[in-house]
């Protein structure tokens, strides 16, 4: 062997020496990060950990290790921002284990591309963004099963996580169920048994809240104790703090004060120790709640700004809102008032700019019940409409019985402040009021369609209303009624979401209540979203447009109304007749009369008048002092809206809302607060947070999943549609930047090799 041969081999056995040694202390970095010691993890990388959210040094390594650096230099940047709560941490966190994600999967690593996946989800969890946190754990699992249980009960168990932070207890539940099997292959002490137990736990806990069940309370207790034996034999202090925590919220539920306030002691003091704010925070927090209950309210709102305090840097803006939630409420029962609605509202705008209608909801309704004496009834009305819309997925009870009891409230002060005179809601479609005359239009077009419906209306017979959601269909059968001479009530029943017995009955009735059709009659009936209805109850919405009999399962023999039926849909019924989900002969019958609404798009003049209509009479804008430049509601009636009236109605509403007292909005606020999106619905700090890079990444993807869905799927098709000169060029981007749209494309079939048969070649 020549030496020159002899000099190669000792260069290849130190290059893999060297990345042996990056693989050990990437690994030793990792055991330290799952015991909560991420200030050694950081050392133990050495030269690698430059600070959180700087990029390490990657010269002179291979692939694999590069990528392991960067992924431990990613998650430790996520662990220790959220931890110090550092402005932009996850941020650049998610750009470094991306990285690593990548060129894990690049070179077929498929495991360690679902840890960089789920250790990626995770950092959009902390700021909020639990759809797409869910999709890229669910891509972490598949990249991971049959390949490691490890690194797929990570991602189920995180899963769990998301899913409870979602109010979606049943679902967390599900998800542990299908995790127990893979995590009772771990010794006893292992991180990821404690992190079971503590999130089944958690589910049960709050399932238990909701549904009134003291089994549940009973067995989450013993399932947080079980956290709590596996943490401690794993040596992890943070987690342990996390028990305790928890453990702490739990017997507050039960009204355990005295050890509710001892755990809680503990989990502070161990967070403490620790160094990890935001951790010390939402330990506060829960100790402020606790306090509220108790009624000691100088100390809930000390707490309570504590933990506002330790938050307010960081990125885990849903954790702002329920600090800043309990403060205003400490607030106003201190007799602070002023102090408390600017608290509450920051709550609000916290939680609307983290994408958590949850903890925007709340706010709202916090606000309704600390402050409704202070508040006037256009005031009360803005902020319980945006609490029911927020709120309305919600399956909590307690979200449901509160909802009500605010309405109750706004209703009375409503009519305290009101007298004789009545308000009138909006309506289904976000259109003001059930006044016929108020359908704000400009267009030469939509005159005419009006006209039309004048002349429908006297005519007699069922008419059918199509179009997009949020187009004003409510008013327009309002119109008609009105029009239409009937001396009987306009009565309205939606039928979306509807059982078969639910619709049967509210249609028609029983032996003790009157349906819909009885209360309509004299008048008319309109049916919101008919095709929605299912087949059952079609078959007696037809004998009601037939004969004029109302007649439910119920009682034996029909009764005889004389309604005029008026109905709407966003379906296509053409479509569903076609595919045999709505009957062809009540299709005919309910087309006697038509009209198509056409969306706010297709009428810009309409846009721009409903904006100027919805700014120029928000409660908030009044009772705010907020004016509008000229032109500024016009950069509104612009925007391109999937809602139509109803979106830029909320829209304008709930920007004014979260404006400053005695704002002026200009047209490029308007502007920049389109182009932000969903995710900024505020023009309080309208560039707070900003990035370009984000920015365009979202219009990037938008454009991407439009083509994708002209294109049915086709990858090559779509780029072309993009301009793209090689479909590689999208499927790269997918692969990289936009994995959540990879299941919109159609797989791509096996190319044959050759035009010549196989059995001739």
């Amino acid at each position: 062997m020549t030496l020159t041969t002899n000099q190669k081999r000792t260069d290849v056995m130190t290059a893999l020496l060297t990345a042996e040694q990056v693989h050990v202390r990437c690994e030793e970095a990792r055991q330290l990060e799952d015991a909560g010691r991420y200030e050694e993890a950081a050392e133990r990388l050495g030269d690698f950990w430059v600070g959180v959210g700087r990029r390490p040094p990657l010269e002179g390594l291979d692939e694999l290790s590069a990528a392991e650096v960067l992924l431990r230099s990613g998650t430790l940047t996520a662990w220790l921002g959220s931890a110090r709560q550092i402005k932009g941490a996850q941020e650049a966190a998610k750009d470094l284990i991306g990285e690593s994600a990548t060129r894990f999967e690049a070179m077929g690593e498929a495991a360690k591309a679902a840890g960089a996946r789920t250790s990626l989800a995770v950092c959009y969890w902390r700021e909020g963004a639990i759809d797409e946190a869910r999709v890229m754990l669910g891509e972490a699992r598949s990249l991971a099963k049959g390949r490691d249980a490890r690194q797929e009960a990570r991602a189920l168990l995180n899963l769990a996580i998301v899913e409870s932070s979602a109010t979606r207890y049943n679902e967390a539940v599900q998800v542990l169920s299908e995790a127990g099997p893979l995590v009772d292959k771990f010794d006893e002490g292992d991180v990821l048994r404690g992190m079971f137990h503590n999130e089944l736990a958690n589910a049960l806990m709050f399932l238990g809240r909701r549904e009134t069940r003291a089994d549940y309370l009973d067995r989450a207790l013993v399932e947080f104790t079980a956290a709590g034996f596996h943490y401690e034999l794993a040596g992890n202090k943070q987690w342990s703090a996390m028990v305790e925590n928890n453990l702490g919220f739990l017997f507050f539920l039960l009204h355990r004060h005295e050890e509710a306030r001892e755990h809680l002691r503990r989990a502070r003091s161990l967070f403490t120790e620790l160094g990890q704010e935001g951790n010390v925070a939402q330990t506060d927090e829960t100790h402020a709640r606790l306090l509220l209950a108790e009624g000691r309210m100088r100390e809930a709102e000390t707490f309570a700004r504590a933990a506002v305090e330790r938050l307010e840097g960081g990125d885990e803006l849903s954790l702002l809102a329920e600090a800043l939630t309990s403060q205003g409420r400490a607030l106003a029962r201190l007799g602070r008032i002023s102090d408390a609605r600017a608290t509450l509202s920051r709550a609000f705008d916290a939680a609307d700019r983290a994408g958590d209608p949850e903890g925007a909801g709340q706010a709202a309704l916090a606000t309704i019940e600390e402050l409704h004496e202070q508040l006037t009834a256009v005031e009360l009305l803005a902020l319980y409409e945006n609490a029911d819309d927020l709120l309305q997925h919600s399956q909590e009870t307690e979200i449901v019985a509160r909802l009500r009891e605010c309405a109750r409230k706004v209703l009375f002060v409503s009519f305290d402040m009101l007298g004789d005179s009545r308000l009138v809601p909006a309506d289904a479609d976000g259109e003001e009021g059930g006044l016929p005359d108020e359908f704000i239009h400009a267009e030469p077009a939509t005159a005419e369609l009006l006209r039309r419906a004048e002349l429908i209306a006297g005519a007699g017979g069922p008419v059918l209303l199509s179009g997009e959601t949020g187009t004003g269909k409510d008013m327009v059968a309002r119109l008609i009624h009105a029009r239409s001479g009937r001396a009987g009530r306009f009565v309205k029943l939606g039928c979306a979401g509807l059982s078969a017995e639910v619709f049967e009955a509210r249609l028609l009735g029983d032996d003790e209540l009157a349906g819909a059709a009885s209360e309509a009659d004299g008048g008319t009936l309109f049916l919101e979203e008919v095709g929605e209805v299912g087949p059952a109850g079609q078959a007696k919405l037809l004998r009601l447009l037939e004969f004029g009999e109302a007649q439910s399962s119920s009682v034996s023999l029909p009764r005889r109304v004389d309604v005029r039926v008026v109905a709407s849909t966003s379906d296509d019924l053409a479509r569903l007749v076609e595919e045999g989900d709505f009957r062809k002969d009540l299709y005919y019958r309910l087309q006697n009369f038509t009209l198509e609404i056409p969306p706010l798009r297709e009428r810009p003049a309409d846009a721009v008048a409903l904006a100027r209509h919805f700014a120029e009479q928000s409660p908030a804008r009044r009772s705010k002092g907020v004016t509008f430049a000229a032109g500024a509601a016009d950069a509104f009636g612009r925007a391109r809206l999937k809602g139509n009236a109803r979106e830029l109605r909320s829209l304008i509403e709930r920007a004014v809302l979260t404006a400053d007292d005695g704002a002026l909005v200009t047209p490029e606020m308007v502007e920049l607060l389109l182009l932000r999106g969903a995710g900024h619905a505020g023009f309080k700090g309208l560039w707070d947070n900003f990035s370009l890079k984000d920015e365009v990444r979202r219009v990037e993807r938008c454009f991407i999943e439009l083509a994708l869905k002209e294109s049915n799927g086709s990858v090559s098709r779509a780029s072309r549609l993009l301009g793209f000169k090689h479909h590689e060029s999208l499927a790269s981007l997918l692969k990289t930047r936009h994995r959540d749209l990879l299941h919109a494309r159609t797989p791509a079939k096996a190319r044959r090799r050759s035009i010549i048969p196989k059995e001739l070649r």
